[in-house]
């Protein structure tokens, strides 16, 4: 007869917690790997909505001049071919103020509860000044900042 092996782990399992083991420490890389992937896509969309911004507001001052209507505004975010929306247009004392939201879309890593698709989206104040030899000032804000507070909350 054999002698019975007491307090000792069996082989099999050893070798199922190692597979389990491992299995899990990929998973949680996997993931890890995902979430900064995503950052960088996320990161790289708001900067395109900057970009979008700059191009945007060059593009005003060249076809609009310096103190656009509200519908010179409207009509050149409507011919951009970025995502933008209007949220106001205000006359000031040193030239017009607009606020747009702009937005790129991005993928998202793992998406397991939800879209795979995700939006990054920022409101930005462009200056547009009162002669054509000064450039517009645009100012990112950030992506918790709504656009429509902020343009409630501005001073003409």
């Amino acid at each position: 007869m054999k002698a019975e092996r007491r307090g000792g782990t069996a082989p099999w399992a050893k070798v199922l917690g190692a597979v389990l083991l491992v299995s899990v420490v990929a998973l949680v890389a996997l993931f890890a790997l995902s979430r900064v992937r995503e950052s960088g896509r996320e990161h790289d969309a708001f900067e395109a909505t900057r970009a979008d911004a700059t191009r945007f507001a060059g593009t005003l001052v060249a076809t609009k001049g310096v103190t656009p209507s509200d519908q010179d505004v409207r009509d050149a975010l409507a011919a951009f071919p970025g995502r933008g929306v209007l949220v106001a247009a205000r006359a000031g004392q040193h030239g017009t103020r607009v606020f747009v939201h702009f937005s790129r879309p991005y993928e998202r890593g793992m998406p397991l509860f939800g879209p795979s698709d995700a939006m990054a989206g920022r409101c930005f104040t462009i200056e547009l000044p009162e002669t054509t030899r000064d450039r517009p000032r645009v100012t990112a804000h950030g992506p918790d900042v709504s656009c429509t507070t902020l343009a409630a909350s501005a001073p003409n």
